[in-house]
Formats: C-alpha cells, structure tokens, sequence
C-alpha cells in the first residue's frame, strides 16, 4: 500500500517538473454538489459525474491561430498509461485569435477504474503540429467499498424516481420554420435536488434542443428548420446513479411546409479563420434580407402539402423581426433578444446594445418573417463584433488622383502607440482586404502582409490599367482594378493577453479632378492643433464655407462649427483638449455627398 501511494506521489511531482502551467484545470462540480478544489472524491457510488472547467494559454512562442484539441484523462498510474475519460473528448479548442481559451467539461468517472490508493486526472492540449502542453494532475480517491442497487439509503422523505407521474403533453404539428409550443411535464417535488438522492430528468430527442427549465419541468424548443417527425421523452432517477428507470411517454412534433416561400439573410462582410463576419464598431455593416414582391403562398397556407404551380396566389410578409444572442464558442448560446423597433426587411446597422469594450464579442443574428399569426425564420449569421481598445488606432483613408495613366503614390499610414495591458508587451502586425472593383466590389478575407509589423505602414502602389469605352472608339479611361482596406493588429507578447483590432482605412483611386475634394489633416497624429487642407486647392471644394464637426470613435460629436479659417481651401482647429483616440472631421458639402477625413489625437 505505501508503494503504491509513493508511485503515486514521485508522479505528481515529475509532472509539475516537466510541463509549464499552460493549462489549468479546475473542478466545478461532483455528483451535483459544488466544488472548487481537489481531491474528487469519488465517494461509494459506481458512476460519478465530475464537472470540470479548463483553461488554455498558449505559450508566446506558439504561433497565432494553433487551435488544437483539448482531452481530459484518467490514469492510476502515469500519464501514459492514461485513458480519454467519458465526455473528455473537447475537439478543437477556440482561441479567437487570442493567446487563451476556456472550455468547460461534464466527464463520467467508475469506482472500478481506480486503485483504493486513488489516481488522477488531468487536461491535454495538442496543437496541430503535436505538441502537448498538459495541466497539473488533480488527485481522484474513493471509499473502499461501493454501494450496489440502485438506492443511496435516501431519507424516507426523499422522492423515488420510479413512483413519480412522468407524462409529457402535447402532440403538435408546426410549418417549417416555426417555434413549437413548450412540452411540458408533470410536476413533481424536489426537495434534496442537487444532493445524489435528489431527482435528475434526462430529456431524449432525435432533433437538438435549445434549452430545458428544470424548475418548472418544461422543455423549451427553438425554431425548427427541417421537415418531418420529431419525438421527445424523459426519463427520471437519481443524480448520483446515472440511471433513468422511469421513463415518459412519447410526445411527436410534426412539422409540415410553410407558406413563407423566402426568408434569407446576407452580410457584405469578411470571414475570419472561424467562419464569423467581421464587424468593427467604427465601419457599421448593413444586414440584407430578401424582400420580393410576393413572398407567401397562400396555396400552401390552405393546404400545407399543396406543389407550388404558376396561377398560385401570393400575398407579402407583413413584418419582421431581428433577434440575436450573444455567443461564446465554448460556453454556447444564451438566449436570443429581439431587437427594439426593428421591423424592416434589413438591419441598417447591427450595433447591439451589450457590447464588451474589453475583448471581442460573438454574436448569431437572425431575422423572423411574419404574416398574420406564421413566422419563419432565416438563416443565422455569425458575427463577430469589434471595439478599438488599447489606443489602437490608424489614420487615414486616401484617394488617389489617377492622371493620363499615372497615380499617385500613397502616403505613410500613421499608427497611433498603442497601450498595452497591464503586465503585457504588444508587437504589431499589418493586415489588407482586397476590394475586386470588376467584381461588383467584392471583398477578400483579411490576410497579414509579410514583415508589416511596424507602428506605421507605407502601402505599396495601386495598379492603374487602361479600360476602351465601347461607346467611345479610340477613347480610353485609367481605373484600379483592385484597391485595399487597411487595419492594424495588435498582438500580446504574453498568453493571458487579449488580441485587439484598429479601426479600418480605405485606399482607392479617383480620375475625377475637379470635383472631389483631396483633403489631408496635419500634422497627423496632432497634439494640439490641427489643419485641413484640400491639397488641389480647388476654389470649388470651399473648405472654408462648410459645416464641420468632430466624431469620436463611438459616434458622439465632440466639437461642431469651432475652427479658424485660414483661406478658403484651410482651416484650423483647437484638438487640445480632446482625450487620445481617433476622430473624424466630417464637412457637410450641402446637395453633395459628406466628406470625412480622420485624425489621431495624441500626447
């Protein structure tokens, strides 16, 4: 016995010696009662149910984006002799484009596979590239005996699962896209709920739920996108024996075509390396929904099984609705919120009201079509939502004149010095978007640009080429068939750090000389006073005559009308006083479009 306790104690200790804390691990729960620390103890029951939270931080040298997967074992020797525990297989761990990532585990442990000196658990991290990065182990022990059947020695009060009424109601038949009811199901006391002699329910369906109210034994089911038949029980026992003798009946949601023919929804945004649309709170993006003339079939509204034919009659969708939740990939979804005063086809800009200022935010937004008392819901966009954090910052957009096939070479993008979080150092990184203007302006994914890692960032030239006009033979015109966007990315030297994400610029070209402004601000970043000049010195673009006001990055107007002129094309403004950030001038040029130009206030 004292052998096999000292193997136990020279592996604790050679484990803690080899590998960096790069994982922890930390018990939440055993058997239903809360924990925070080990041991886990197993107790006498043959099955325990352990729930485990993990977190991941990845060491400075391991390159950006490694999303490996994430593993929990037992062992009652060493760590390679260890198993995958029940429930510990995490798959791919989500970092976010972060350096730390968290996850959360409900494993199953067995009386029979540990020594009655004990064993452990622990987490393993693998990157793509195989190396493995594993917590501390966290000791397991049991009780020398285990208690058989199905009993707990209970108190005479405690309820037993196998006499509760356990009836679910009721059958019902949806359209397509609809919400059900909820199924509800006997009540039935619980007084030692949470303890291993309370009562568990354990709902069963062939289709996925949104989510179950214990308390008031109800399961609540989210908008069902697929055709057919849908069944549903629950079964009752006790927390600690992972057995459900009592079982319910079957309750069957059927659900049967819509009338609603369309209901879709886009976003002109790009993706990043997990499938969410990026959005910064400076560059607000429009979500589009399908809007067609005619988008209810009101054959299918008398007779769900009607075959859409030519002569079918149609009416429109009278309203919708937006809805959204905010998300986190390892923790799931919390419940949806509608958004307030939002009933057209399109969301004009997606600015939810939660947003976090100090790391990104994970939103799903989906839109509901309405006619009389049907609804339909769209498809689910993901969307990641950003905030400039750090005093991480850029400036400024840039038009660049093209003349007689030639154009202008771009000027320095100017950084602003970030600030880093406590106990941390940031390096910088450069990232482009590519815009394909004969492609109707489609964009590109943001991709880094090799050895742009300085504060500032000198873009290279645009390409000019020569386009025929049909209508004009002999006539050419010069345009950029690609132009960028540009933004910069801060990374943490640390792994407990927190990428963030600047605001977004624009390089394009014009051929129009005489009526678009060119305006510069300088000196850029500026430390008290700030001059805007149109560079072309065109008498037409008066900047002296306009409407001027200042922006901050959230959208408030920090200064309005309150500059010194200096000739037409020049103006002057006081900035000393405004905090350090990003601002934007904006000029109102009256029956012409508004005309922006951003600077950096700094130190």
């Amino acid at each position: 016995m004292k052998k096999n306790y000292l193997i136990l104690a020279l592996i604790l200790m050679l484990n803690n010696f080899l590998f960096s804390q790069t994982v922890t691990l930390t018990p939440t729960g055993v058997n239903g009662a809360n924990v925070s620390s080990g041991p886990i103890n197993l107790g006498s029951v043959p099955t325990s149910t352990i729930t485990l939270g993990v977190k991941v931080q990845i060491p400075s040298n391991v390159a950006v984006g490694d999303q490996g997967t994430l593993k929990i074992y037992y062992s009652i020797l060493g760590t390679s002799n260890a198993n995958i525990a029940a429930g510990g297989d995490g798959g791919s761990l989500y970092f976010g484009g972060g350096k730390t990532a968290n996850a959360s585990f409900t494993i199953n442990l067995h009386w029979n596979d540990f020594f009655i000196s004990g064993g452990f658990i622990f987490a393993e991290y693998k990157t793509p590239s195989g190396v493995v990065y594993r917590s501390s182990n966290l000791a397991v022990i049991k009780n020398s005996t285990m208690t058989s059947g199905t009993t707990l020695n209970p108190p005479a009060d405690a309820p037993n699962p196998r006499n509760i009424t356990n009836t679910l109601c009721c059958n019902q038949t949806i359209r397509l896209g609809e919400k059900p009811q909820p199924i509800t199901g006997t009540q039935y006391l619980n007084p030692y709920n949470g303890l291993p002699y309370g009562i568990n329910a354990k709902w069963e369906s062939d289709t996925q739920t949104s989510g179950i109210d214990f308390i008031n034994q109800v399961l609540t089911l989210d908008y069902m996108n697929s055709l057919g038949s849908f069944t549903y029980t629950r079964s009752l026992g006790y927390v600690y024996g992972n057995e459900y003798p009592n079982k319910s009946n079957t309750v069957t949601v059927t659900v049967v075509p819509s009338p609603i023919v369309k209901n879709e929804i886009s976003l002109d945004a790009s993706l990043n390396e997990n499938d969410f649309f990026e959005i910064t709170d400076t560059n607000p993006k429009k979500i589009i929904g399908t809007s067609q003339p005619a988008e209810v079939n009101l054959n299918i509204l008398q007779n769900p099984f009607h075959t859409p034919q030519r002569g079918d009659n149609f009416a429109r969708i009278e309203k919708f609705e937006w809805e959204y939740t905010k998300t986190n990939v390892a923790l799931g979804l919390k419940n949806w919120t509608i958004i307030s005063g939002e009933n057209n086809a399109s969301l004009e800009f997606f600015t939810p009201s939660d947003v976090s200022t100090t790391e990104d935010n994970y939103y799903m937004v989906r839109r509901i079509a309405i006619y009389q008392n049907i609804k339909k819901v769209s498809n689910t966009l993901k969307i990641v939502y950003r905030t400039i954090r750090n005093n991480n910052t850029i400036c400024c957009d840039q038009t660049l004149m093209i003349n007689s096939g030639t154009i202008e070479s771009p000027e320095l993008i100017n950084g602003s010095q970030a600030t880093p979080e406590v106990d941390q150092f940031l390096k910088y990184q450069w990232q482009s978007q590519s815009i394909d203007n004969n492609d109707g302006g489609k964009m590109s994914n943001w991709t880094n640009i090799p050895g742009a890692t300085s504060k500032d960032y000198l873009p290279p030239s645009l390409t000019v080429v020569s386009v025929s006009d049909r209508r004009n033979p002999g006539k050419v015109t010069w345009t950029t068939p690609i132009t960028y966007n540009y933004r910069r990315v801060t990374e943490p030297q640390k792994s407990n750090g927190k990428y963030s994400y600047s605001n977004e610029i624009n390089l394009s070209s014009s051929t129009n000389q005489s009526t678009e402004p060119s305006l510069i601000a300088y000196p850029n970043p500026a430390t008290s006073v700030i001059n805007i000049e149109n560079k072309k010195g065109d008498i037409f673009f008066n900047i002296s005559s306009k409407s001027v006001t200042i922006f901050d990055v959230n959208g408030m107007v920090v200064n309005s009308n309150n500059y010194s002129i200096i000739s037409p094309t020049k103006i002057s403004m006081d900035v000393s006083s405004l905090p350090l950030g990003t601002y934007f001038v904006n000029f109102d040029t009256g029956d012409r479009r508004s005309t922006k130009v951003t600077f950096i206030k700094s130190n």
